[in-house]
């Protein structure tokens, strides 16, 4: 199971100690969706499932706490205050391309190492310099390394 792709995630498994047996109660919804509530003192879940019996969001609650996992053709979070995303770690994938963009200033900063690969880099100044600062030597290595040209 890989940390960035939402299909590897497996449905929460009761805890041992589970309320094994209570009986799950179902509220039909619109076009063919049901909101299904099941468990006990020890663990419940909370699924939004549609027609195929495919459930598309779960809320688990058990001894680990609260999960939450949606699964859907599309997601979209949207605010008009700020958003902020916290956690021991954070993958983000996207397997045809990831675009971040803003209408402000935009940083990335690292306590450690900050490492950027790909096929082929570009780094671009639409308008301004481009600087590059170092409190210690700045190395350039290359096939090639061509300068004003």
């Amino acid at each position: 199971m890989s940390a960035h792709d939402p299909e590897d995630i497996a449905p929460a498994d009761p805890a041992p100690d589970a309320d094994v047996g209570a009986a799950p109660h179902t509220v039909a919804l619109a076009h063919g969706h049901s909101l299904v509530v099941e468990g006990g003192q020890e663990h419940n879940r909370l699924q939004l499932v549609d027609p195929s019996g495919a459930a598309h969001l779960e809320i688990s609650i058990g001894p680990e706490g609260i999960r939450l996992v949606v699964r859907g053709a599309g997601l979209s979070l949207a605010t008009t205050g700020a958003l902020a995303i916290e956690a021991d770690s954070l993958s983000l994938h996207g397997k045809n391309g990831i675009s971040l963009t803003t209408e402000g200033d935009a940083r990335v900063e690292a306590a450690g190492r900050l490492e950027t690969v790909g096929r082929s880099q570009l780094i671009r100044s639409a308008r301004g310099n481009v600087r590059i600062q170092a409190n210690d030597d700045v190395e350039v290595t290359g096939e090639r390394v061509r300068l004003g040209s």
